[in-house]
């Protein structure tokens, strides 16, 4: 076994459903350094694995590669000629190294299996009742300022002014943004509709088959609570883009488990069904030059690369080690930091005041961080002040999970912490901002706007802790 910092995934602090009560329980969450150094340093970093398969970079055509592949022994998984990159499997050591050597083959690099979001079973959570949930109607208005928790729950929407932004008539409209996660439950009541079933996929299946869920379908809970923030149906909660069609592209297990073979799959996908940006809530702290996985950041950089060239915006977590990517030479945030991904900060405060303030997980740093976004905030300890200083969003009721029972039998809502939180939060704002634009802008142009509408906080100009500034959804779709 190995070891990989975990980062970009969420911090999993509290749920709440509407059919049960449980005791709460606090996360020993998955960070290093002096953010949380106080609690849990077992699960400072995360395992990381060989993976069976391996990641191929090729130069020739496809069938000079698959040719190569089978005089090798192996078996050609997937391929994508866009980029020149392929997945292979049932490879022996010297079959590798055979396949290396072809005039077709570039690379031949193992694969790794990464903790890319925290597991579930780190996660302490309390269950509480709420009636007035059970009770509630789905919207039928387009002001998601009516959806019932909006007021009390939803600090991050007015923080952005995406309440201000939503009555410009600017929703999202016609804009695609791929969830490249744990999946997507859309039967929960919030996220019906707001789902291209045509388009999603998954390159790792949905292991609830209980109840004729698709694919990729949402076995964890990140994905939908991630998803949550851009889309939802004003039912309980607000989102910021709600009239956007989101694709899920099942990329990790049930677990928060995944490979860069799979990522890439992901975003080679999402690139070529033509979306208009690609969240990326994930990632992990991995050393900067260390063998391959240098290569295989390399090849995740390339099909970042890609997608920008064919008009996606990508969004990433910039992590949450609480630490300044810019002065850290030894190891490097994925794919935050892999090619022209745009990597996000978060924010959030600490007992509902200041909530602006750079949160103490989030990650930092001009050259890493392009625009910060409402992440939720705990104390410097990692203990919790108040639950409303998260953030809150729909809980998948496809979870295998048992502690999560309550969002499988009810209508569960998740409250978190992490930059996993925020990345959406910057989608959405993209797909306000790719709507009023009539979904033709170029992925630079998506980045540009985002940055020159963002509030400009800390040091004026670009600080290290805020990068470009705070995104406002106002602004974005207004100057």
């Amino acid at each position: 076994m190995n070891r990989l910092r975990l980062s970009a995934g969420t911090l999993v602090l509290a749920a709440l459903a509407a059919s049960c009560t449980h005791d709460a329980r606090r996360l020993a969450g998955p960070t290093r350094g002096p953010t949380f150094s106080s609690i849990a340093s077992s699960s400072q970093g995360s395992l990381w694995t060989d993976a069976d398969d391996y990641v191929v970079e090729y130069a020739g055509s496809g069938a000079q590669l698959a040719a190569a592949v089978t005089a090798a022994g192996g078996h050609l998984v997937r391929i994508h000629p866009e980029i020149g990159v392929a997945t292979v499997d049932q490879l022996t050591a010297d079959g590798a190294t055979r396949l290396a050597s072809a005039a077709a083959v570039r690379s031949v690099t193992r694969d790794v299996l990464m903790q890319l979001v925290p597991p579930v079973e780190q996660a302490g959570f309390q269950l509480a009742g709420d009636p007035g949930v059970a009770d509630a109607s789905p919207a039928t208005t387009l002001d998601p300022s009516q959806a019932i928790r909006f007021a009390q729950w939803q600090w991050n929407m007015r923080a952005i002014h995406a309440d201000q932004a939503w009555p410009t008539g600017i929703q999202g409209q016609g804009a695609r943004v791929a969830i490249l996660d744990t999946g997507i439950d859309d039967t929960h009541p919030e996220l019906t509709g707001c789902v291209d079933r045509t388009l999603s996929t998954a390159f790792v299946p949905n292991q609830n088959t209980t109840g004729g869920f698709p694919a990729w379908g949402d076995d964890n809970l990140h994905g939908t609570w991630v998803a949550s923030q851009i889309c939802t149906n004003a039912f309980v909660i607000a989102s910021i883009a709600p009239q956007a069609r989101l694709i899920a592209v099942k990329v990790l297990s049930r677990t928060g488990g995944g490979t860069f073979a799979g990522i890439i799959a992901g975003v080679v996908y999402a690139a070529n069904v033509g979306v208009n940006v690609i969240n990326m809530s994930l990632g992990a702290y991995i050393p900067r030059n260390v063998g391959r996985l240098g290569r295989l950041n390399a090849l995740l950089a390339k099909v970042d690369n890609y997608a920008a060239s064919k008009g996606a915006l990508v969004v990433a977590a910039a992590g949450n080690d609480g630490v300044n990517l810019d002065s850290d030479r030894e190891s490097i945030e994925i794919p935050a930091q892999s090619g022209s991904t745009m990597g996000i900060s978060a924010t959030g405060p600490i007992g509902q005041t200041n909530f602006d303030q750079l949160a103490v997980y989030s990650n930092f740093g001009r050259s890493a961080v392009s625009v910060a976004a409402p992440g939720g905030g705990v104390r410097p300890d990692g203990s919790l002040a108040s639950v409303l200083d998260l953030v809150s969003g729909a809980c998948s009721r496809q979870t295998l999970d048992p502690r999560f029972a309550g969002c499988r039998s009810g209508i569960g809502y998740v409250f978190a912490a992490g930059t996993s939180g925020a990345t959406p939060h910057a989608a959405g704002v993209a797909a306000l901002v790719s709507s009023r634009f009539g979904n033709a802008l170029t992925s630079g142009q998506l980045r540009t706007r985002l940055e020159q509408s963002a509030d400009d906080l800390g040091k004026p100009g670009v600080d290290l802790f805020y990068s470009h500034g705070r995104i406002n959804a106002f602004r974005a779709v207004t100057q």
